[in-house]
C-alpha cells in the first residue's frame, strides 16, 4: 500500500472514530497508521481540529447563518499550524487525538491486548484444554469435609472444554478408577461421579465453584468477566510481544489484594486472540488443591450442540437429583 492509499484509509478511519462508528479492528488499523508516520499523525490532528470546529459551529448555529465564513476558517486552519491557534476547543481536540493514538489505540499495549482476548473468549467456539499440575499443594492445605476426592486435588490429567461465555465441562479421572464430570452453561450446572446420580442446580456457578474459585468462574478463561478485576488488581506486562505465532502476557496481583492466583501467564494467538496456554501460579491455599496449574490448548474437535448438558454423558435412566 502506497502513501496515497494510506492517507485515504486514514481519512476513512479517522472520520469513523470521530463519529463514534469504529470497532476494535478499525481502532487497531488506525493505531498502526498513526504509529507509522508523523505525516499520518498530523493528518489525524487536522481531522480532530476540523471535527471540533464543525461541532462547535453546529452547536452555536453559526454554520447555518454564514456557511461561507465557516469554510473560510477551515482554509485559514489549513494554512496555519493548529498549535498556533488560540482556540481551546481545537487544542483539546488535538490533545484528545494524541492521547487516543498514544495510549488507547496501540495494538502493542499489554492491557489493550486483554480486550482482544475478551472478544475472542465470547465467540461461540469450543476449545479443549489439557490440565497439568505444575506445583502440587501441601496436604495440610486441603479442606476437610470435602469427601474422599476433593475436586481440586485431582486436576492433573483432567480435560476442560469451554465454549463462549458460561459453557464448560471438566472431566477428571479419580484414583479409584471412576470418572467425575462437572459441567454447565448459563442456565445451570451439574456434577456426576462414576455410576452415581447426577446432581443438578439452577445456579450456573454451583459446581464450578467447587473447582476453581468462590465466584464459580472457570479459572481465567472467561476473560471478559475477569477483565475489570485484572485491570484493578493486577499489573499486566509483556513476556513476548514480537513473536508472529504466539504472544505472551503476564499479570501480577498486587500484594495488597486478596484472592485469585498471584500470577497469571497467558500465551495467545495474535491472529484470532485464542488462548493457547494459561498458567495460574500461587493459587490461594484456602481452596485446597495445587498451587500452580497449566491449561494447554488441544487440537480442535467437533462436538454436538448439547455437549455441555449432562444428558449427553449418561444413560437415560440415570437418577437426577435437583439441588436447591
Amino acid at each position: 500500500m502506497n502513501d496515497s492509499d494510506d492517507m485515504k484509509e486514514l481519512d476513512d478511519l479517522a472520520l469513523e472514530m470521530l463519529h463514534g462508528m469504529t470497532d476494535d479492528s478499525g481502532r487497531a488499523a488506525l493505531a498502526e497508521l498513526l504509529r507509522r508516520s508523523p505525516r499520518h499523525r498530523r493528518r489525524m490532528a487536522d481531522h480532530a481540529v476540523l471535527h471540533a470546529m464543525l461541532c462547535q459551529e453546529g452547536l452555536e448555529g453559526a454554520l447555518g447563518r454564514d456557511p461561507d465564513a465557516f469554510f473560510r476558517r477551515i482554509g485559514e486552519h489549513r494554512a496555519a499550524s493548529p498549535w498556533r491557534r488560540g482556540a481551546w476547543l481545537a487544542a483539546a481536540a488535538v490533545a484528545a487525538a494524541v492521547m487516543t493514538a498514544t495510549f488507547l489505540l496501540r495494538p502493542s499495549d499489554a492491557m489493550a491486548s486483554l480486550e482482544q482476548l475478551a472478544l475472542a473468549a465470547e465467540k461461540p467456539l469450543t476449545r479443549t484444554y489439557a490440565v497439568r499440575v505444575l506445583e502440587p499443594g501441601r496436604p495440610e492445605d486441603s479442606s476437610e469435609g470435602r469427601g474422599a476426592y476433593p475436586p481440586n486435588n485431582h486436576l492433573d490429567g483432567a480435560t476442560l472444554w469451554i465454549r463462549g461465555r458460561g459453557d464448560f465441562l471438566l472431566r477428571q479421572s479419580l484414583p479409584n478408577g471412576e470418572i467425575r464430570m462437572f459441567g454447565g452453561d448459563r442456565t445451570g450446572s451439574w456434577m456426576m461421579r462414576g455410576t452415581g446420580p447426577v446432581r443438578v442446580s439452577a445456579d450456573p456457578a454451583r459446581f464450578g465453584r467447587a473447582l476453581f474459585a468462590p465466584t464459580g468462574n472457570v479459572a481465567f478463561l472467561e476473560v471478559r468477566d475477569h477483565l475489570d478485576s485484572i485491570r484493578r488488581r493486577y499489573r499486566v506486562e509483556w513476556v513476548d510481544r514480537h513473536s508472529p505465532d504466539v504472544r505472551k502476557l503476564r499479570a501480577l496481583r498486587d500484594d495488597s489484594e486478596l484472592g485469585g492466583p498471584k500470577e497469571v501467564e497467558i500465551w495467545y494467538d495474535p491472529a484470532d486472540g485464542s488462548i493457547e496456554r494459561l498458567i495460574l501460579r500461587q493459587m490461594p491455599r484456602g481452596q485446597g488443591g495445587p498451587r500452580s496449574i497449566e491449561l494447554l490448548l488441544q487440537p480442535g474437535e467437533t462436538l454436538s450442540d448439547d455437549f455441555f448438558r449432562h444428558e449427553t454423558h449418561h444413560e437415560a435412566d440415570r437418577p437426577v437429583i435437583s439441588e436447591p
